[in-house]
This record gives structure tokens, sequence and C-alpha cells, in this order.
């Protein structure tokens, strides 16, 4: 089976925005698209917001059933494949989990259905000199890492299916140290926070936060915010009812303890002040159905914005023109960047706040992404 990354925007040069959406984009600077080195379909990918360089993983299908895989790293100025880290044909698989700390690159590899986690500590040596090995425990796989670039500590979370409990805890990727195990039991709402919730880390403050919903939308149910703490392993859960519908973006600005999130059902971006629990939510521009909802959400700690892709702005699946909108944290929308077609499934927004650019994949053939997209904003 192939394995899946959870870490899933080519800005067009003309700076038009759809007429039903009142908002101005600024005129973007040239867009680079990233074509994999052997052509393959990729599996997670991330750009270091401290050096020049990306990293991504793909797979080919070959005849006789064989798979090249592969991890290779590029260039974001040109989008040039700089260099092949690790390459294998057989049955194995490569998922990029992204970048860390200080220019970490941690890459999933998948031999004989065992996993293993390698590190390019800098990305830009293009090669792979060390491993991270996670405390999971038996039975249980990774379910998902915070976005930490900057912060030596990123937030993981690990689960199992028909397991009664999952687990948070803190780690440092480039010295391959964790902290203890915390369960998440005494806040299991049914599959609520069991088994893929979102997941980002308080730089600041020490702690895992956590936003899942039980999707109910006949109910109307909304979203639950954990917050656990990884040193004591204290947790506080709030609802202030909004977002209605799976979670399917999350990210937090340290400085001020403000979280974002997406909603599927309801279409919603939610702002919640962490240390008040409370929150307010606007909805995503260019509404027409489910369709049109809010996907990944990444923070720009440098520019203090937070970054919204969204799947279609038409609700029309054979012209969706999908795109990134560029939130302040008081809700308002300040830019629109037009993009090419993204998976229905959030795709990680990757970002580099020096430049003002970010990467997303595209899909180039039905289901297929084939190569990534970029975008200035």
């Amino acid at each position: 089976m192939r394995v899946q990354s959870s870490i899933s925007v080519f800005c067009r040069a003309f700076g038009v925005v759809a007429a039903i959406i009142a908002f101005v984009t600024p005129v973007c600077a040239s867009t680079i698209t990233v074509h994999p080195k052997f052509g393959g379909q990729i599996l997670g990918y991330d750009i270091d917001q401290n050096g020049t360089e990306g990293v991504l993983s793909e797979y080919v299908d070959e005849p006789g059933g064989t798979v090249l895989a592969a991890t290779e790293t590029f260039d974001q100025s040109t989008g040039a494949i700089i260099k092949v880290l690790k390459k294998t044909q057989n049955q194995d698989d490569f998922a990029t989990q992204g970048v860390f700390g200080q220019s970490v690159g941690l890459v999933l590899f998948q031999h004989n259905h065992i996993n293993s986690f390698l590190t390019a500590d800098p990305l830009s040596l293009n090669v792979f000199n060390g491993s991270w090995t996670p405390p999971l425990k038996p039975g249980y796989q990774l379910g998902g890492l915070s976005s930490s670039q900057g912060s030596r500590t990123a937030a993981a979370f690990e689960s199992s299916l028909g397991a009664d409990s999952a687990y948070v805890f803190a780690t440092n990727i480039a010295q391959n140290t964790s902290g203890p195990l915390f369960s998440l039991a005494t806040i299991l709402h049914g599959d609520e926070f069991l088994i893929s919730p979102t997941l980002a880390y308080d730089s600041r403050t020490g702690r895992a936060i956590l936003a899942d919903s039980q999707g109910c939308p006949e109910q109307g149910c909304t979203t639950d915010v954990a917050v656990v703490n990884l040193s004591t392993g204290a947790i506080a859960e709030f609802n202030d009812n909004l977002g209605i519908g799976s979670v399917e973006g999350l990210a937090v600005d340290p400085a001020t303890g403000i979280a974002v999130t997406t909603t599927l059902v309801d279409s919603g971006v939610e702002f919640y002040d962490l240390a008040k629990r409370s929150g307010f939510e606007v909805t995503i521009p260019g509404l027409l159905d489910e369709l049109d909802s809010g996907l990944d959400v990444e923070f720009d700690a440098l520019n203090k914005v937070f970054l919204v892709s969204q799947y279609s702005s038409t609700a029309n699946p054979n012209d969706p023109e999908p795109r990134v909108y560029v939130y302040d944290e008081r809700g308002n929308v300040l830019e629109t960047i037009p993009i090419q077609r993204v998976g229905t499934s959030p795709s990680h927004i990757a970002i580099n706040p020096r430049t003002r650019t970010g990467f997303l994949d595209e899909v180039v053939e039905p289901h297929e992404f084939l190569e990534l997209q970029s975008f200035n904003y």
C-alpha cells in the first residue's frame, strides 16, 4: 500500500481576482514549477525557511510490479532538482515529512513494510546523515507532526486503529530526543482526537494544540480544541460553538496565542484566542458550497499572517479556480492569490517568509500530483 504523507500554487502573474471576490491581489513575481527528477507522483514536500532549497519525495510504478522511489532536493528560486538523496527500485517508499528546527529535512522511509525516519541536517548538505526514532508504542504509527521551523521542538501525535487512546509528545528531531508520551484518553469523544486531529505547536508555552470534530452536520457538531502541556501532560479542552464539520487545517501564532482552523461543512475560518478559550468565525471568500471550504492553514511568523488554501472558489469541480488567502489575525483577507488545481484533501502550504513565496503540489492528471507550483504573497 502506498504510504501517505500528511505533510499534502501557482500564482498566475496577472493578479486577476474573480469578480465575486472584492479583494485585489498584487501582481506577482515570476512563478516556479518543480518537476520531480523521475516524473513520479509526489509524496510529501517542504521548503527550508532558512535556506534556498526544498525537498520532495516521489514514486513511479514500474512494469513488473517494482516501484522507483526517491527523495531529492530542489532550488527554491529555479525549481531545478539539485540532488537525489536516495533512490530505490523495489517495493520501498519515501514520504517527505517536512523541514524542522533549523533546516533539518525529515523523510519517512518504508522498507519491507517497516518504517524508519531519515534526516538531512542541514538540508543544504544534500545527504541523509542521521535518523529520528520517535517513541512509538507497539502497534502505533506516527499520525502527525507540527510545522515547527525555527523552533527546536515540534509536537508529535501517534495513534493506532482500534486502540483506546492516542498520545502526544514533544520532540527535537535534530538531536533525536523526545519527551514523555501523554495520553489523550480523557478527551476522546468517539474517534475525535483518536484518528487524525489537526496539530500545531505553541513554542512560547511548550504546548501542543489540537483541533478536531465529530463531523456530524445533522447535529451541528462544532470544533473542540485541546491544549496539552508537553512537560506535565495537563490538558485543557474547550469549545466555543464554532466550526461545523471536519477540521481541515490548524496553525498557531505563539507570540499572541491566536490559533486558526478551517472547517468543512460551514466553510469556516475560525480564529481562537487560546488564553481566553474563545474566538470568532468568518466564512471563506468565494463560498458557494462545501467544495469551496478552506484546507491547510500555515502561519508566517515574520510577516504575521495566516495563509489558507482553497480547493475551489466556484463550486465547479471541472473549473474550480482554487485560491490561497492571506489573513491577518482579525479575520481580514489581505490578499487573494489564484493558483493552479490542487487536491481536495489538504496539501501542505510550504512557505518561506523571508522571500514571501510558497509552494503547493499541483494536480496535473486526475488525482496525480506530478509537480509543485510556486506562488508569491
